[in-house]
């Protein structure tokens, strides 16, 4: 009578624990639908522009010409935003003016301050 309750506990706990195993160090995760926190146009954070190439942060992954987030493929990168394709068509989402600051390189900035051109 012992060990046949002790089998029933152990295939109870068993049971249990066949469940979902969660890792209690782990944080919550939230249910929202990748459809639903995807953004409808481009959020553009910062462009890099070089003199040989260009990059910009784009819903904050860094992006280049022709690259894809989700339905946007990016077609250019221009001096003040980006020119975006979606479903075909094709947008152009630049940044606010009080958003742009344009910083040179430090080899110019030290070249200019020795009065080099």
């Amino acid at each position: 009578m012992k060990t046949l309750l002790s089998v029933l506990m152990f295939c109870a706990g068993a049971s249990a624990l066949a469940g979902e195993l969660r890792d209690p160090m782990r944080p919550p995760q939230r249910n929202a639908t990748p459809s639903a926190s995807a953004p409808t146009t481009p959020v553009v954070s910062a462009l890099f522009i070089g003199p040989t190439r260009r990059a910009a942060i784009v819903n904050g992954r860094l992006v280049h010409e022709g690259d894809t987030l989700g339905a946007f493929t990016i077609v250019a990168l221009l001096d003040d935003g980006i020119r975006y394709q979606s479903h075909g068509v094709v947008h152009e989402q630049r940044l606010l003016a009080n958003e742009l600051q344009v910083k040179k390189p430090a080899a110019n900035v030290a070249r200019l301050a020795n009065g080099g051109s």
